[in-house]
């Protein structure tokens, strides 16, 4: 079977049952209010789930989505959801495949793939391949053990050739980069280039001989993973336990996620300083009114268990590397320039983890310069 349009198409009784329970909810006391210290901010988010309660509208997200062209069909026997971008005519575009990570979907890239699918500075537009990953939104939960970064690569490689794409460049970031890098050692033929703004670090030196920077960065990690990865190891040995509360109460679901973007993001004393709380509310809710949760935080689970043989080796794709400043894993050159065929480093001004999100026009600029740059074929 081909891949066939899609359409978003939840109903007011879906949108009912959310606000039932959110109506439901029932709050924790917070005797000692430690901000975000201690997890999600009580008052952020008691504010923002009246917000979704009160204001927020759903049907006009969906309608947004439904302007875009999707696309869902088998790909290796399960149905993939992907956005779709073309330009008019038999105009010669190069195809870009846009992979976001977890908690993020397809919503991260809305406003840059419009930038990038119209093109910038002048230069010609880039054709856009935007899937949700399997098991996550829109894609059918994989129903067999074993979908670690590896095999999602094996298939959005399919959903490529599918969709005529012989030759492609690759975005990602957080899993999108991970899942890019395995595409590109998989496939390093088909992919032209490889753009990251994420890089999870690697082993040291053989010999042990680090920069002053290196070694700063490894400190850091080391700090960070003690105090802000209690999250990966939940969904990386146990996602199963979670997913009862947060398939069940939608608060729960968004104390989750929005944790991750406070604490990932570059924004100063608030965080809707940089995100527009539409847009995170609409991603949440692709979580939410899909029950999406179990199979998207399996990608945790499915990498400690079986996915560190498809990184192996040294990409040798032409590879580009966006550091943000505010990316919590901003991995310096050298640490890079071990595992990646690296042929530019930018800096953009601003941004953290969800770069796209955060800072469209940055992005896109910095995506649309590198390949552009790049020969298609």
């Amino acid at each position: 079977m081909p891949l066939l349009p899609f359409r978003v198409e939840f109903t007011e009784r879906a949108i009912a049952d959310l606000h039932r329970r959110i109506d439901a909810t029932r709050w924790p006391s917070i005797s000692i209010d430690e901000g975000w210290q201690a997890g999600t901010n009580d008052a952020v988010l008691r504010d923002l789930v009246r917000y979704w309660r009160r204001d927020y509208d759903w049907f006009s997200q969906q309608e947004r989505l439904n302007a875009l062209t999707h696309l869902r069909g088998p790909i290796d026997g399960e149905d993939l959801h992907c956005l779709l971008y073309t330009g008019p005519g038999t105009e010669q575009r190069t195809p870009l495949l846009l992979i976001h990570g977890w908690p993020g979907s397809i919503v991260e890239f809305l406003e840059a793939a419009e930038l990038l699918a119209a093109g910038m500075d002048g230069q010609p537009g880039f054709d856009l391949v935007v899937p949700s990953l399997p098991g996550f939104g829109f894609s059918e939960a994989p129903r067999a053990a074993g979908m670690h970064p590896g095999a999602i690569a094996s298939r959005l490689h399919a959903l490529m050739q599918e969709l005529g794409y012989e030759r492609y460049g690759v975005q990602g970031g957080d899993w999108g980069a991970i899942t890019g890098t395995a595409l590109a050692l998989q496939q390093p033929d088909a992919v032209l280039g490889l753009h990251l703004n994420f890089v999870g670090g690697g082993p040291p030196p053989a010999d042990g001989e680090m920069s002053e920077e290196e070694r700063a960065f490894r400190e850091r990690q080391q700090a960070f993973q003690a105090t802000e990865t209690g999250y990966s190891q939940i969904q990386g040995t146990r996602p199963q336990t979670l997913s009862y509360a947060q398939n069940d109460s939608p608060v729960g679901l968004l104390a989750w996620i929005l944790e991750k973007f406070w604490v990932w993001s570059d924004h100063g004393d608030d965080v809707w300083e940089t995100f527009d709380r539409d847009r995170l509310l609409t991603n949440v809710m692709l979580y939410w009114l899909t029950g999406s949760a179990l199979s998207a935080a399996r990608i945790y689970y499915e990498m400690r268990r079986g996915g560190a043989p498809a990184l192996a080796g040294r990409v040798q794709v032409p590879t580009s590397y966006a550091r943000y400043p505010a990316e919590p894993w901003a991995a310096p050159r050298e640490v890079v320039e071990r595992r990646y065929n690296l042929v530019r480093l930018t800096e953009p001004a601003h941004g953290g983890h969800f770069a796209a999100l955060e800072q469209p026009e940055l992005y896109a600029e910095d995506v649309a310069s590198f390949f552009s740059d790049l020969p298609s074929s």
